[in-house]
């Protein structure tokens, strides 16, 4: 394993934890940003950080995403002072999806690159 995938390895796994952080831990009532957009940027970004970090292929970087939102609602369930919202996973399935998309065209564009030069 190259030094670069380490440092991605590296970088996913504190994703992980912030992610868990800002999830279970108690918030104010109102948040002065949109929790659905929130949720959508952040699993954009874990969707992208997975595929660089682990080379997990399209579907199983969704299948992840989605597996990982879930336990994160299921849990909120559980915590007295958090809830559960499928709208929440709706968004966390949809950014990484996005992620997965925006991963696509940047791979697509790299081979083009690399066919055109040869």
């Amino acid at each position: 394993m190259d030094k670069i995938n380490k440092v991605l390895r590296a970088i996913f796994i504190l994703y992980i934890l912030f992610i868990a952080y800002m999830s279970f831990y108690p918030t104010p009532p109102s948040t002065p940003s949109s929790d659905k957009m929130n949720h959508f940027l952040a699993f954009l970004l874990f969707a992208v950080l997975l595929r660089l970090s682990f080379k997990f292929g399209y579907w199983a970087t969704f299948l992840f995403s989605v597996f990982y939102g879930s336990f994160i609602e299921i849990v909120q369930y559980f915590l007295p002072y958090r809830s559960a919202e499928y709208a929440d996973l709706v968004a966390d399935a949809f950014g990484a999806l996005c992620g997965m998309f925006f991963i696509f065209v940047i791979e697509l564009g790299m081979s083009i690159l690399k066919e055109e030069k040869v």
